[in-house]
């Protein structure tokens, strides 16, 4: 049943059809654009201009709409708030999920459908901060484009490659301020990393390394089920529903709670009867909804690389993995992009593992243990480690190395730096007519996504993938090009 039990009912709500989705998608541009640099609050006093519309007067606060105010949603709400934004309004499918915020802001409208929000609301909101599951992401936001709002959006930026290329499209069509919630690209540790790179500090970079310890959720699992054992992450020792031979309770798991609208958390993805084992995290595993592992922390941790070295266009794309089907991603997996030379820089081979996979330590680390999550790059003049799961910070190794290695010997500090590394007050400060923000979609972020989502389409279809970035296409692997798009529910 697709019928909305929202207690909203919007009268002629605005639909993102099927093929409104397809036309956005058909349309985006196939290359990677080139983002403004950060630059001072000084910028306008030295004749710079924003690129912007719709930009709101330096007179009166953003005044934002959050949808997602649960969990990472309740954080980006705060961080807003925190950086100087008005709330407009809050939407949650989970009223129960969303209650410490509606309570806190208790005079605000509030919202299950995002739709009607922006509906009603439409003249009242100049910004969306959007913090839901993946496959919510380019629904939401690309309505919200379409009426004019900024938006800011949780990494990934988009469940596949096709929508991550009509964001690049629609955001350089609509001339708005976007962000996407990768804070670490506004740390200092991420732009020294770039800094130190292209100054030669270990000379040309032909293999780098990057990790992390999650999955913390279930995955390598089949569609959960009520007739068999509840799924069980490797790094979990018990699931939040436990299992009951009661026909009494096993019957009250599976009701839907009153809080939540089940039939709009699951949006544009394939209709499914509730199932208690799915939200509100456990969603990440699941192919319908989330983007596993890769997904969730590549935008973070494979960010500094990404910049730092240019890995974007061509490459080859091999992923070995345990476990993992149709259903759901991997235990673990190892995946290996390989890529040309591009311009000056040399061809390099990067390595992301994940599941508790790691690259081995190099003896310049001197016997310790690599930290849970981070990268290693390896010139042909020296080591650079990353600790970390941001770009926080950056060292030489060995550790002598990096001793010696004092300020005045470090290259000039040539990226500006955001206002207190805060990527919220730097998204805000754009709409205001600011700088561009760094992780915005068209000239950053999309590609980004791109290039995480590669991984798991060469996870998915369980062969090497060559991608041809000028046509997004998987040479001759039609398992893998099906991948680059996706069908959409109407509901």
């Amino acid at each position: 049943m697709n019928t909305t039990r929202s207690i909203h009912i919007a009268s002629n709500p605005r639909r993102l059809t099927r093929r409104r989705f397809l036309q956005a998608t058909a349309a985006a541009s196939a290359t990677i654009i080139a983002g403004a640099p950060f630059i001072s609050r000084a910028w306008a006093a030295a004749g710079a201009k924003s690129p912007y519309d719709n930009l709101v007067p330096a007179n009166r606060k953003v005044r934002v709409a959050c949808v997602g105010v649960g969990g990472k949603g309740y954080l980006d709400m705060n961080g807003v708030i925190a950086a100087g934004a008005e709330l407009a309004a809050l939407c949650d499918v989970d009223f129960d999920r969303g209650s410490r915020a509606f309570h806190e802001h208790a005079t605000l409208p509030r919202y299950r459908d995002y739709r009607q929000m922006l509906d009603e609301m439409d003249a009242q909101i100049d910004a969306v901060v959007i913090s839901t599951p993946d496959h919510m992401h380019f629904p939401i936001a690309m309505m919200a484009l379409e009426r004019g709002k900024h938006i800011y959006v949780q990494k990934p930026l988009t469940h596949t490659i096709g929508e991550a290329r009509a964001f690049k499209a629609a955001t350089l069509k609509y001339r708005l301020v976007t962000q996407m919630g990768n804070q670490g690209h506004a740390n200092d540790g991420t732009r020294l990393t770039k800094e130190w790179i292209e100054a030669g500090v270990i000379g040309p970079v032909r293999d780098v390394h990057s990790w992390t310890y999650r999955p913390i959720w279930p995955q390598g699992i089949n569609w959960p089920s009520f007739d068999a054992p509840a799924p069980v992450a490797k790094t979990q020792t018990a699931f939040s529903i436990a299992n009951t031979a009661d026909a009494e309770s096993l019957a009250a798991l599976k009701k839907c709670p009153p809080g939540l609208d089940w039939n709009l958390w699951l949006g544009v993805a394939p209709y499914r009867d509730y199932l208690p084992y799915i939200v509100p995290f456990n969603w990440r595993g699941f192919w319908d909804y989330g983007c596993g592992a890769l997904g969730d922390m590549g935008c973070h941790i494979m960010d500094a690389p990404f910049w730092s070295l240019n890995l974007a266009g061509d490459c080859t794309v091999t992923a070995v993995s345990e476990g993992g089907n149709a259903v759901s991603a991997p235990n673990a997996s190892t995946i290996k992009y390989e890529f040309p030379a591009r311009g000056s820089l040399p061809a390099l081979t990067y390595t992301w593992y994940d599941g508790g996979r790691l690259p081995p330590a190099p003896k310049e680390l001197g016997g310790a243990e690599l930290s849970k999550g981070g990268s290693l790059y390896f010139g042909d003049a020296g080591i650079m480690y990353s600790p970390g799961d941001i770009g926080a910070s950056v060292r030489l190794l060995p550790a002598g190395r990096m001793k010696s290695f004092t300020p005045d010997k470090r290259p000039p500090k040539t990226i500006p730096r955001p206002p207190k590394a805060d990527p919220y007050l730097e998204w805000l400060a754009a709409i205001q007519g600011g700088p561009v923000p760094g992780s915005n979609i068209a000239g950053h972020s999309a590609a980004l996504t791109e290039f995480v989502s590669l991984g798991n389409v060469a996870l998915r279809a369980g062969k090497p993938i060559r991608w041809d970035s000028a046509t997004a296409t998987c040479a001759g692997l039609p398992e893998a090009q099906a991948l680059i798009n996706k069908n959409y529910r109407i509901y």
